[in-house]
């Protein structure tokens, strides 16, 4: 047995001991991995389990990648292996939320539809990884695109289908119904940090792409003053336990260009949120379950759904990477 560092929110340690090489049996489900980006198994804890989410979070010794470790849940697992027998209706209740929370930050995504129709005169061929109810893959379409989408929930991509006639593809990567070489454009918003394997699906991705193709990511930065300061309670970190890797700018150049691309363009990129939106966030921020139902109530009272506007934290990463 030896120490690992478990650092904490104002840059000390903990001394942390723990086993090497434990043994995943005995977490029900669980799945130790070795550092994604450079092989290394030579882990420090940042939060222990339970301390900002369900996983024990970790960062690689050697290129400071962090990541969950052990892996325990894993979303884009669950949602391939759901039934096709539910039906997707945005107006319920448990849905509405997370729908109009899409609708109202396209024209954030907008902005990355602009360039790509710069670099592509002529459009082409586009594939939407992760494309949930194809609100996107829809306003793509619009501007001349040939559009496929692969979505892990059935169900959703069913809703997709028959809303908006797309061509949706069920599943995760790799997939054989996706062609090699078949795409002039990938986009993969919000979906990398939920991967259990980002190295392989960015390689896959680049056999996708037909030689100077163009792959389009965005994710968290968690070399962001916002990370820095909140540490454990930032947004992206404790409020999905879906995401396992947690990308800087500097990691996350090196996943792409490790696997077959070169970056040529990168944002620092915000969203626009509603009113209602945002006060969710700060609730989320201040792990206060009193201040968050607070705040919930006075936003339905005052109607903060119809309000809504541009933020910038500098918290998210946007890169443009062509396929070499």
């Amino acid at each position: 047995m030896h120490a690992r560092e478990a650092t904490n929110n104002s840059g000390g340690a903990l001394e942390i001991p723990t086993h090497s090489g434990a043994d995943s049996s005995k977490i029900p489900g669980a799945r130790f991995v070795k550092c994604n980006l450079c092989g290394a198994d030579d882990p420090v804890i940042v939060f222990p389990k339970g301390y900002a989410q369900m996983h024990e979070i970790v960062r690689c010794r050697r290129c400071g990648l962090m990541y969950a470790n052990p892996q325990e849940y894993v979303d884009s697992d669950d949602l391939a292996a759901r039934t096709g027998d539910a039906v997707y209706d945005p107006e319920m209740p448990i849905h509405r939320q997370y729908f109009q929370k899409q609708k109202t930050q396209l024209p954030d995504n907008e902005r990355a539809l602009r360039v790509l129709n710069q670099l592509f005169p002529g459009q082409g061929k586009l594939l939407e990884i992760g494309c949930f109810a194809g609100l996107f893959l829809n306003r793509i379409r619009a501007d001349g695109w040939q559009v496929t989408g692969l979505e892990p929930d059935v169900v959703i991509g069913r809703y997709a289908r028959q809303r908006y006639g797309l061509e949706i593809v069920d599943g995760i990567l790799p997939s054989g119904s996706l062609a090699a070489s078949s795409f002039d454009v990938v986009v993969l918003l919000h979906v990398i940090e939920h991967m259990p394997d980002p190295a392989a699906n960015v390689l896959e991705i680049r056999h996708l792409l037909r030689p100077g193709g163009v792959f389009v990511v965005e994710t968290p930065r968690f070399n962001s003053l916002m990370f820095k300061i909140l540490g454990r309670r930032e947004r992206s970190v404790q409020n999905c336990p879906g995401h396992i890797y947690f990308f800087t700018e500097q990691t996350l150049r090196g996943m792409l260009e490790r696997n077959g691309f070169k970056v040529f363009k990168t944002e620092r990129v915000g969203r626009t949120l509603t009113l209602d939106r945002f006060l969710y966030n700060v609730g989320l921020v201040t792990r206060s379950p009193s201040l968050q139902g607070f705040f919930a109530r006075a936003a339905r009272r005052l109607r903060l759904e119809k309000l809504h506007f541009y933020l910038n934290l500098r918290d998210m990463q946007r890169m443009y990477a062509r396929a070499v």
